[in-house]
């Protein structure tokens, strides 16, 4: 084989090789980027009372972590969510369980959210209507309406109305 072609079968045979190896790079990085841009919500299309300390309220609801909230103040089986997440599409879901007796039931509901004009950025009253549930004993259209504080960690105070 003549030395230019042994040549230019190396250099294919190297583009080949190394051509995997800069795509997966690459694509690592794309997720990276795409990451980085979801991590900011779009707020513009957020619902909520057009005052500054409102707005300052549910900037804040949407970016807060809520877990081990019970989301009705009732006896009987215990209802809890471990984790509950508002959105900036006035959108909400939550994972949690039913426990009756010795049994735990998981289960997941969601629905839309909406509040009225903030007292502070950190209270304003709040409503959540259920849409969608797996949950025992639970159906859509139910709504929870409180006078919610915000602290770092979540809900600071509850007051269900």
């Amino acid at each position: 084989m003549p030395r230019t072609a042994l040549s230019a079968l190396t250099a294919v045979l190297g583009l080949a090789l190394l051509s995997p190896v800069a795509l997966a790079k690459k694509k690592k990085k794309d997720k990276g980027a795409d990451a980085t841009a979801s991590a900011e919500p779009d707020l513009s299309a957020m619902q909520v009372p057009d005052d500054k300390a409102s707005r300052e309220f549910a900037e804040k609801l949407i970016t807060v972590e809520i877990s081990d909230f019970r989301p009705s103040d009732g006896g009987g089986a215990k209802f809890e969510y471990t984790s509950l997440g508002f959105a900036p599409d006035n959108s909400w879901k939550a994972a949690g369980y039913i426990e009756i007796q010795d049994e735990r039931m998981e289960c997941t509901e969601s629905g839309t959210w909406s509040m009225e004009a903030a007292e502070s950025a950190k209270t304003a009253t709040i409503s959540w209507t259920l849409a969608k549930t797996d949950c025992p004993g639970r159906d859509a259209g139910g709504e929870t309406r409180a006078e919610v504080t915000l602290g770092k960690t979540g809900f600071e105070s509850i007051k269900f109305r």
